[in-house]
């Protein structure tokens, strides 16, 4: 009579350590995921056994061939970095401008001449995030063109930057005649993380109430936001106002530049590590 063990291959014993460092790759590729947007995954039935803590039973013919077999060896961590890698090719930003461009998860689609994208590269020291494009930015096809465009450039000189230095964005991507309501924020928000993943900036300022709020999960107004640096998943975020509401509001320069003071000293921490 035979055993219920038996019945199941029996699974060669794993290294502590080899098991440690493929549990670290694979928090690693969930990270990854959802950061993307992958928020879950399809439970075949071989992964409900393995939550269930059972094992896949060996047809009966191959246990002893199995067992006089040479027994595997236990794959190293490269190994499953590699057939990860091999798996899902890392994305670019030119693959999720691309993914962008053809987007009509929300009815601002409709109105839009174009998608706005991004501007800039990766690995740079500073990422500026603006809410919504304008007129001018639907026309010209740029993040923050025209007269807000000419202030940003000032702004970003008096502290000894300019755009080739730093990446542009945006929270929503399509321009429309009223602000964007929750339903094309909600949209628009995977891209946003995904394109801050791939830039991975050293700092992030928030220019305007909607991204400020949305990335800082809080509803309080921007001018209790700005003046200082919040954490954004590890990343310090400092909120400050935009400059198409700084041509409307030219009192609030003054304060504006005290956060973007902040900013330089921040940039100039950077640099010496």
């Amino acid at each position: 009579m035979t055993t219920p063990d038996e019945n199941y291959a029996t699974t060669p014993p794993i290294p502590a350590q080899a098991a440690l460092e493929f549990l670290q790759d694979v928090r690693q590729l969930v990270a990854f995921h959802q950061a993307i947007g992958i928020e879950g995954y399809p439970r075949t039935p071989e992964l409900a056994r393995f939550l269930a803590g059972q094992q896949q039973p060996a047809p009966p013919d191959r246990l002893q061939t199995a067992t006089a077999s040479k027994p595997e060896m236990p794959r190293t961590p490269s190994a499953t970095r590699q057939t990860a890698a091999a798996v899902m090719p890392e994305p670019t930003l030119t693959d999720l401008y691309a993914e962008i461009q053809g987007c009509q998860r929300c009815q601002r689609h409709q109105s839009r001449s174009r998608v706005i994208t991004g501007e800039g590269t990766t690995g740079v020291k500073l990422l500026i995030i603006t809410d919504t494009p304008s007129a001018e930015d639907d026309r010209s096809g740029l993040v923050m063109s025209g007269e807000p465009g000419q202030l940003l450039d000032k702004m970003l000189g008096a502290i000894g930057l300019s755009r080739d230095a730093i990446h542009l964005s945006l929270l929503t991507r399509c321009h429309a005649e009223k602000p964007p309501g929750k339903e094309a924020v909600d949209a628009c928000l995977a891209f946003l993380l995904k394109e801050i993943v791939l830039v991975s900036p050293k700092i992030i300022c928030a220019m305007g109430v909607l991204t400020a709020q949305k990335l800082l999960h809080t509803s309080k107004p921007l001018s209790q936001l700005r003046g200082r640096f919040h954490d954004f998943q590890g990343i310090p975020l400092i909120p400050t106002f935009s400059p198409e509401f700084l041509l409307k509001n030219p009192e609030m320069k003054k304060a504006t530049w005290l956060d973007l003071q902040m900013i330089q000293k921040r940039i100039q921490a950077v640099s010496l590590r």
